[in-house]
């Protein structure tokens, strides 16, 4: 999800992430993170048009939504920055904050979480998502034109997650990586704050119990659960010493956030070292425009036809491509042979000169896939 850069940027380039994010990863990257500039939440790409004839259905979110569908996990220390961000800007999405700290439901030491009866409904109701109002994110300031009240402390998942990307399906794998970095480093820095204060062993035991993930929910559904009501029993034991303490443990967690990714990675450990790892190889093929050698083709899904063009849904269910009728004609002659043999093809049997840029994009949204060398006959 994208918004304008922010003025409070805590690192010198702009950043598509929130700062403290941003400030992570710009000691980890070796450059600047472009812009997803067709995923704007100024501008929301999702919602239907109003060109008369595109089919609607599953393809565009409901203008009362957007994809704020998703209840966000907030780790300790960011409610602990969203608590201490003074900025008038920032009060309406604090009073958000203020509102799920005074339910109580879903709050505990590791930060403010999806409660048992949320993450079920979101988790088998696939069509729900940007569309089911009943789930609208509660930080969503519909009378302030639909912001987002937490932007500038938003979690991995909000600050990772785009509908549509520059680069297709190259795009995608390197914001899921980056997704999968920045949950891994909140969580570690999650802990590391649970581990500076004080709760004591028998809060401890609750929060980390034996043969169970920490905070995992457990069993079936109470009666709790269900009426999203906090068991006070439950609550108390999960807080311990710091019951009725709830803001100035979060505070305290926001003033103990390594600000650099130096910090991030010694509390990180192996985990976080794989994903920096992994985030930073796809980092690389973001910024490649290497055509591969071979390409072959895959069975597509038209969405709509129309004149000479043709809508087609390539590497996701959201970011449909249009392509010209003539161009789809020619995709046969990516049969796995070399590319440049390809390309040769189609300027010969059907007169379209493909430039790189060209056959790039239909890498990028999977339309042609890299195939492997065929082996060399013995």
């Amino acid at each position: 999800m994208s918004e304008r850069p922010s003025a409070s940027r805590t690192v010198a380039l702009p950043s598509p992430l929130p700062p403290l994010h941003a400030a992570w990863v710009d000691g980890l990257l070796p450059g600047a993170i472009p812009f997803e500039k067709r995923a704007s939440c100024d501008s929301c790409a999702m919602l239907p048009p109003p060109t008369a004839g595109v089919p609607q259905g599953d393809l565009f979110f409901s203008p009362v939504t957007k994809c704020c569908t998703y209840l966000p996990d907030l780790a300790n220390f960011l409610v602990g920055r969203v608590l201490g961000d003074d900025d008038p800007d920032a009060a309406s999405g604090r009073a958000t904050v203020e509102a799920r700290l005074d339910a109580g439901v879903g709050v505990d030491p590791f930060g403010m979480r999806q409660t048992r009866l949320y993450t079920n409904l979101y988790q088998n109701s696939p069509t729900a998502f940007g569309r089911a109002g009943s789930m609208r994110c509660p930080h969503y300031l519909a009378d302030e034109g639909g912001r987002c009240g937490v932007w500038r402390h938003r979690e991995s998942t909000c600050s990772t997650w785009f509908c549509k990307h520059e680069r297709g399906d190259v795009g995608r794998v390197f914001w899921r990586r980056m997704h999968e970095l920045l949950r891994a480093a909140e969580n570690a820095v999650a802990i590391h704050c649970i581990m500076q204060l004080d709760l004591g062993h028998e809060t401890m035991r609750v929060l980390f119990p034996p043969d169970a993930h920490a905070g995992a929910p457990r069993g079936g559904f109470s009666a709790a659960d269900l009426d999203e009501m906090v068991d006070r029993a439950a609550y108390a034991a999960l807080w311990g010493p710091w019951l009725g303490r709830e803001r100035e443990f979060y505070r305290r967690c926001a003033e103990l956030v390594p600000h650099d990714w130096a910090g991030v990675s010694r509390l990180g450990g192996a985990e976080l070292a794989l994903r920096g790892r992994l985030a930073v190889d796809a980092y690389a093929a973001l910024r490649s425009t290497e055509i591969p050698a071979r390409l072959g083709g895959r069975r597509l899904k038209v969405v709509y036809t129309s004149g000479d063009s043709v809508q087609i849904e390539s590497y996701s269910g959201f970011d449909p491509l249009t392509v010209p009728r003539r161009l789809v004609d020619t995709l046969h002659c990516f049969d796995g042979r070399p590319t440049e043999d390809a390309v040769a093809a189609v300027a010969a049997e059907h007169g379209l000169r493909l430039v790189p840029g060209v056959v790039r994009k239909l890498v990028d949204f999977a339309v042609l896939i890299p195939v492997d060398e065929p082996p060399t006959p013995t």
